[in-house]
């Protein structure tokens, strides 16, 4: 299947008006309960405290992202799951760091 460019031709007393699809204020409302639910889920799944600030910014981070698609409602879940996978990895590491210089400093 192939697409073609076809030149349009309007007559001077033509009028459309081009509206968005959606109301940005429901999109806006939709998004905005979106995040909170989903930041909410992940904040009761996890049991490390220090890791709630990071998953809120993680959260606006993916939210200031996803606004500059086209599609944020479609795009932050998935944005949102790998930055706070990242926040959770990057604490995970810091855990294992601190763990051992722990032994280390017991040990001189």
């Amino acid at each position: 299947m192939s697409a073609r460019l076809s030149k349009v031709e309007f007559a001077d007393n033509d009028e459309f008006e081009l509206a968005p699809r959606f109301e940005r204020g429901l999109v806006e409302q939709r998004f905005s309960h979106l995040k909170e639910s989903l930041l909410n889920e992940m904040l009761a799944e996890t049991e490390m405290l220090n890791l709630e600030q990071r998953f809120k910014l993680a959260a606006n981070e993916a939210a200031g992202l996803a606004w500059t698609t086209e599609f944020p409602l479609l795009v932050f879940p998935n944005l949102f799951a790998e930055l706070a996978r990242t926040e959770r990895v990057k604490e995970s590491r810091q855990a294992r760091i601190k763990a051992q210089t722990e032994m280390l400093l017991e040990t001189v």
